[in-house]
């Protein structure tokens, strides 16, 4: 879960969305699966999800700022 919160810290922090289909592809996992894993994130509020997909939220961006920078 790590390195999906990772990938979309490094992706999104200045803006953007990244699409379930475009983790699908990156991870190589099933959208049901993600899906889980997102769920747990959006719930610590560290991802946010919109029409457009996911991003990582300002909390994630302090939790990845402490971690990866």
């Amino acid at each position: 879960m790590l390195s999906l919160l990772q990938y979309l810290y490094h992706k999104t922090e200045k803006g953007g969305f990244i699409s379930l289909y475009n983790l699908e592809v990156e991870f190589a996992l099933s959208g049901s699966t993600l899906q889980a894993y997102l769920e747990d994130l959006k719930e610590s509020e560290l991802v946010v999800e919109s029409p457009g997909g996911f991003q990582i939220s300002a909390k994630g961006i302090l939790f990845g700022k402490t971690r990866w920078i």
